[in-house]
């Protein structure tokens, strides 16, 4: 399949490193407003390299792209994409705000493309093989912990914008929304308290949140998430429970590889199983190609994109007003 990057200033040069790499993909073009890095990239990979990315859309002739600009840009970017019969991955968050999210659901329904989100930990083994037992023996999540402190302070302008990246709320830690959404269901209401302690130049945008979650299915869950840690304590976990039994996943902040878990039945024996060596990016992009040639639905999907951004919009509100927000799960 014939792939352009669009973003090449962050995580934009895995996805190209990523595209070059495998076997089944060409990388077509790429593309930056930034004229310097889009060069740079381009005679690195020995690609046309473009500015404008209407341009390289109409001269390059990619199958697909995937976007990996500031959010703010995404919907503008799908519509050219999707008019012209190119399929699109778009990084996460979907979107700056949810009516942009249903924009993007829209114009690539109507032109019959592949619309995709970059929610690369649907495709990290360890959590893969979590759903699998949640949805076999192991049985539906009633209770979750999660951790997911960001190990440093993001300083692009574009990152803390409300109406761009939205802070590390929407921005990062939209990866803890949509794994708990696919892991445990539709998520009725939020409840949140959050602050700016780590960034007051940032202010009043608020750089961390811990909040509770309920969904549909009543289990109950609580995430703390946002920029508040620093590269020695590089982490993620989780830590859930039901009436058959306990679990536990952990490892490195965005690279989980380890799971314990244990039946309440034999409380004395622990099962572990570790999945190393996780290429979540090449694996997205992989189902991302299968879903463009065959028509399947992604399992990260433009619609559960767009839910991960109204919880974390949602989480922000709670945390401002200090109340609780209902979801609308339609």
């Amino acid at each position: 399949m014939r792939i352009a990057v669009i973003g090449l200033a962050g995580v934009g040069r895995i996805h190209v490193e990523k595209v070059n790499s495998m076997k089944e993909t060409e990388l077509t073009s790429v593309c930056d407003i930034i004229p310097e890095i889009a060069i740079k990239t381009g005679e690195k990979f020995g690609v046309k390299a473009y500015k404008s990315a209407e341009e390289m859309l109409d001269k390059g002739k990619p199958e697909g792209v995937i976007l990996a600009t500031p959010p703010k840009s995404h919907y503008p970017i799908t519509k050219m994409s999707a008019e012209r019969g190119i399929h699109v991955l778009a990084e996460k968050p979907m979107a700056s705000n949810v009516e942009d999210c249903q924009r993007m659901i829209q114009v690539c329904k109507e032109n019959g493309v592949t619309l995709m989100v970059g929610h690369k930990k649907r495709f990290v083994p360890v959590l893969v093989r979590m759903k699998k037992l949640i949805d076999g023996e192991f049985g539906q999540i009633q209770y979750m912990i999660h951790r997911y402190p960001h190990p440093w302070l993001s300083d692009k302008d574009w990152f803390w914008r409300e109406d761009d990246g939205g802070g590390p709320i929407l921005e990062n830690a939209v990866h803890a929304t949509d794994i708990l959404g696919f892991l445990m269901g539709d998520i009725e209401r939020v409840s949140a308290e959050g602050g700016t302690f780590f960034a007051p130049h940032r202010k009043p945008q608020i750089d961390c949140a811990v909040y509770t979650l309920k969904f549909r299915s009543g289990a109950i869950a609580t995430v703390g998430a946002g920029m508040v840690s620093m590269p020695a304590f590089n982490f993620e976990d989780f830590y859930m429970a039901n009436e058959n039994g306990v679990a536990e996943i952990s490892g490195q902040f965005d690279s989980v590889e380890n799971l314990r878990y244990s039946f309440r039945s034999k409380p004395d024996e622990i099962n572990e199983e570790k999945y190393p060596d996780a290429d979540a990016f090449a694996n997205e992009i992989r189902h991302f190609m299968e879903c463009s040639e065959t028509g399947k639905k992604p399992v990260a999907s433009g619609e559960a994109g767009m839910k991960a951004v109204a919880i974390c919009r949602a989480v922000k509100k709670s945390a401002e007003s200090g109340k609780p927000v209902y979801i609308q799960n339609n």
